[in-house]
């Protein structure tokens, strides 16, 4: 007798659906940043992630 689960479609389903919505949130999420440190640069000139005065 075989005892081994086998996936049904719903849960292939399932795992694609909810493979392809993390996907996307990465995606997105990754667009903002972007997005973000490119407003910051066009606003400050250059991003310095630590304000050191004596970087020139």
């Amino acid at each position: 007798m075989d005892n081994e689960k086998k996936m049904t479609d719903k849960e292939i389903t399932a795992i694609g659906a909810g493979v392809a919505i993390l996907g996307s949130l990465l995606f997105y999420w990754f667009g903002q940043f972007i997005s973000t440190i490119e407003l910051l640069e066009l606003a400050y000139g250059s991003l310095n992630f630590f304000n050191n005065p004596l970087t020139f």
